[in-house]
């Protein structure tokens, strides 16, 4: 059967809950075929009901992220030079979808305290420093982590609706319509990529939780306080530049020490 057969013309929007309509299908993991669908209403594209995420996740995929430690050492220096430049230095911190720690451990090393939060990951290298999602935090990071989402707006909802941080920066490269089908970041290969956004998207849920959204890039930060959105956005785009420049505290001995003294 052909997938735009297969395909109903709309779904329901996992962000805003209008309806979604059908534009392409395509295969994904090389053996599955699954729609695609566009909301008029918000902006967000996203896949039919991700069905497939098991096998998508499995070990061997997720093996074939090179670049996982490069990636978190440029976040650590954009976050970093963010924070401190943004007079946030003492803010309490949570990395949200954290995977295995790595994130976290590089921001405490700069003197941030932050933790690490993730449903699906064993916290391996910030281990007594994990975070608790019900809790409140001044700063929320969620890195590669929106377009991974079955229920995005149930996301926003707990962290800009409940958490109510200060500042939430995430990562995520934006579409923009027309779609193009061949765009590199639905990543078809790995089927992981099920919620895509746009810049109209991101707009209405920092609008909607009485937030302002600042997007340099890849990289978005949600603030509750207006600021300067003009600073804001050039310490996004020239912090890995800047971040030789500044010095840094470090909890790396102070952690030790409370390690210890629990083992105790």
């Amino acid at each position: 059967m052909h997938p735009a057969d297969r395909s109903p013309p709309q779904d329901t929007c996992r962000l805003c809950g209008g309806q979604a309509r059908y534009l392409f299908s395509h295969r994904l993991l090389a053996r599955h075929e699954a729609g695609y669908y566009l909301c008029p209403d918000c902006g967000l594209l996203q896949t039919e009901q991700p069905w497939w995420l098991d096998e998508a996740y499995s070990e061997a995929l997720a093996a074939a992220d090179t670049g996982m430690m490069q990636r978190n050492i440029w976040l650590m220096k954009t976050t970093a030079v963010l924070l401190r430049l943004s007079g946030m230095r003492s803010s309490r911190c949570l990395d949200y979808g954290g995977g295995h720690g790595v994130l976290t451990r590089l921001m405490r090393d700069h003197g941030f305290d932050f933790r690490c939060w993730d449903a699906h990951a064993e916290n391996l290298f910030a281990r007594g420093f994990e975070g608790d999602p019900e809790e409140d935090y001044d700063v929320v990071t969620a890195f590669e982590v929106i377009e991974h989402l079955q229920q995005p707006g149930e996301f926003f909802k707990r962290v800009l609706g409940g958490m109510k941080p200060d500042m939430l920066l995430v990562s995520s490269e934006l579409f923009t319509e027309p779609v193009n089908s061949d765009w590199h970041y639905f990543y078809f290969a790995t089927g992981q990529h099920i919620a895509l956004f746009q810049l109209k998207a991101l707009q209405g849920i920092a609008s909607t939780y009485g937030y302002s959204c600042v997007s340099v890039g890849g990289l978005h930060a949600f603030m509750r306080e207006p600021g300067r959105p003009g600073a804001v956005r050039f310490l996004l785009r020239f912090a890995p530049r800047l971040y030789p420049m500044l010095c840094f505290d470090s909890l790396v001995a102070s952690d030790h020490q409370r390690l210890m003294h629990q083992a105790d």
